[in-house]
């Protein structure tokens, strides 16, 4: 199974382990499996940074960035066709980053990783997601 982490997982991962869910914290520790994150955490990361709304413990995104390619990590690219089809996600959550994940993870058959219960409302539109 392939992995696509949301933000916040990621996060907590480098930064709070403990706060993750007993089952995300299995996937992420079993490595049979591909554990990956988006370019678009980066940019939420970076943004939320700047905007003083996300604290890194003291790191810079760029720091972060170090961490996370020193980690079992993988990047998924983000191209083109996936960017410009993102518009056939049903409109059912505003945080446009969350819906670029979502419409990733549905297009590159990853299973979501994700604390976030709103996620639940795109399993009609093929969204597998672990919390």
């Amino acid at each position: 199974m392939t992995y696509l982490t949301d933000t916040h997982i990621l996060i907590w991962a480098l930064n709070d382990p403990a706060r993750i869910s007993a089952t995300i914290r299995q996937c992420l520790a079993d490595d049979e499996q591909r554990c990956l994150y988006s370019p678009v955490s980066l940019w939420e990361i970076s943004i939320k940074y700047a905007l003083g709304k996300l604290d890194l413990r003291g790191h810079t995104p760029e720091e972060f960035l170090d961490a996370l390619q020193s980690s079992f990590f993988e990047p998924l690219p983000l191209d083109d066709r996936t960017i410009t089809s993102s518009y056939q996600l049903r409109r059912r959550h505003g945080d446009p980053f969350d819906r670029l994940l979502i419409w990733q993870a549905i297009v590159n058959e990853c299973t979501l990783l994700s604390a976030d219960q709103a996620t639940d409302q795109y399993a009609e539109d093929g969204l597998v997601v672990i919390h």
